[in-house]
C-alpha cells in the first residue's frame, strides 16, 4: 500500500486568537498575544499530524477554490501531506472558523460549513482513497452530503479491503446516533471524545459509554476525557484508564484530533494498545501547549522524549 493512512472528511480552516477574555464594544480593538491559522477538522487535523509524526498520510477532502483554500493545501503539502485527493468546489467557500481562545483554554467558535458540507467521494477516487493500511473517517454529524449510506459504503468497502478503520466525528448530539449506527460494525477503534458519547449512548459513566457502543458492533472504544486522560475499551482484555500529562495548557483546540493521530501511529508502529494510548496522551499534550491543531507537535522522535520526561496527572 501506498499510505500508512487515508484521513477523509472533514477539514476546516482555523483562525485562532488568544487570550481573549471579551468582545471589545462597537469598533475598538483589544490587544492580544497571539493569531495563527492552522489546518483542523476530525479528518485534517488528523491528517497533519499524523504526517508530522512520520507518517505517509494522504488527505482527502473537499476545499474551495479561494484563499483559504489555497492555504489549506500549502500548509498541508510542506508538512508532507499528499493532496491529490483534496477536490476543490468552484463557488462553495472553504470551510472555516473563527476561535477566540479564552484565559482557561476554551474556544467558543464562529464557523463557515462551507466544501464540508459538500464533500463526497467519487467512485473514480475510491481505490486512490484507502490505498492505506488504515482508513480514518473524521468529521460524521457535519459532513452533510457523505453523512449516512455514503459513509457507511466507504468504510465497508475498507474492511472488505481489510483495511484499519479508525472513526471520529463532531458536534455529535442524540440525533447523530442515527447517522452513526450503521456505522459501528465497520470500525475498528471508535476515538469519541466522552462528551459527545454519552449524548449518543444515553448514559454517562465510561464503562457503560463503551459497552454502548460495542454492543453495536465497535472493536476497540478509545473515549477521550479531556483533562482526565482516556478510557480504554480493547477488543481483547480488561479495560483500563490512562491518566493526563501535567502540563500547561494554552489552547485545546485539535487535542482530540492530535490524540487520534497518536493511535494511528501506535497503529502503524503495532505497538499494543495501553502504550498507544499514552504515546497519544502525549501527542494532545504537545499540541495544548501551543496554539492552534499543531500546536508545539514537532516530531515523533521529540513526542516520544516528552512521553518520558512530562509528569503524569495524580488521579
Amino acid at each position: 500500500m501506498t499510505f500508512d493512512v487515508s484521513s477523509i472528511g472533514f477539514y476546516v480552516l482555523d483562525i485562532l486568537g488568544r487570550p481573549v477574555s471579551r468582545i471589545p464594544p462597537g469598533g475598538r480593538a483589544d490587544f492580544i498575544e497571539e493569531i495563527t491559522m492552522t489546518v483542523a477538522g476530525t479528518a485534517g487535523g488528523t491528517a497533519v499530524d499524523c504526517a508530522i509524526l512520520g507518517l505517509r498520510t494522504r488527505a482527502v477532502t473537499t476545499v474551495g477554490e479561494d484563499d483559504m483554500g489555497d492555504f489549506m493545501v500549502a500548509k498541508m503539502e510542506k508538512f508532507g501531506v499528499d493532496c491529490a485527493l483534496v477536490r476543490r468546489a468552484e463557488g462553495i467557500p472553504t470551510s472555516s472558523t473563527i476561535l477566540p481562545v479564552r484565559p482557561n483554554g476554551e474556544r467558543p467558535a464562529l464557523h463557515v460549513p462551507g466544501t464540508a458540507a459538500a464533500f463526497t467521494l467519487a467512485p473514480a477516487d475510491l481505490d486512490a482513497a484507502l490505498d492505506a493500511r488504515v482508513v480514518h473517517m473524521g468529521g460524521t454529524g457535519l459532513l452533510k452530503a457523505f453523512d449516512g449510506e455514503p459513509t457507511v459504503r466507504l468504510l465497508k468497502e475498507a474492511k472488505a479491503r481489510d483495511r484499519i478503520t479508525t472513526f471520529d466525528l463532531i458536534q455529535a448530539n442524540p440525533e447523530t446516533i442515527a447517522l452513526v449506527t450503521p456505522c459501528l460494525p465497520y470500525i475498528d477503534y471508535f476515538v469519541p471524545s466522552i462528551d459527545e458519547a454519552r449524548e449518543m449512548a444515553g448514559v454517562d459513566e465510561p464503562d457503560a459509554v463503551a459497552r454502548f457502543f460495542k454492543s453495536q458492533g465497535v472493536r476497540n472504544c478509545v473515549i477521550t476525557l479531556a483533562a482526565d486522560g482516556v478510557f480504554v475499551s480493547p477488543e481483547n482484555g480488561e479495560d483500563f484508564h490512562v491518566p493526563a500529562f501535567d502540563i500547561r495548557v494554552s489552547d485545546t483546540t485539535g487535542c482530540g484530533d492530535s490524540f487520534t493521530a497518536g493511535i494511528i501511529t501506535g497503529i502503524i508502529k503495532g505497538w499494543d494498545l495501553n502504550f498507544a494510548a499514552r504515546f497519544a496522551n502525549a501527542v494532545a499534550a504537545k499540541v495544548a501547549m501551543g496554539l492552534g491543531s499543531v500546536g508545539k507537535l514537532v516530531s515523533f522522535d521529540e513526542t516520544m522524549a516528552a512521553m518520558s520526561s512530562l509528569a503524569v496527572k495524580r488521579t
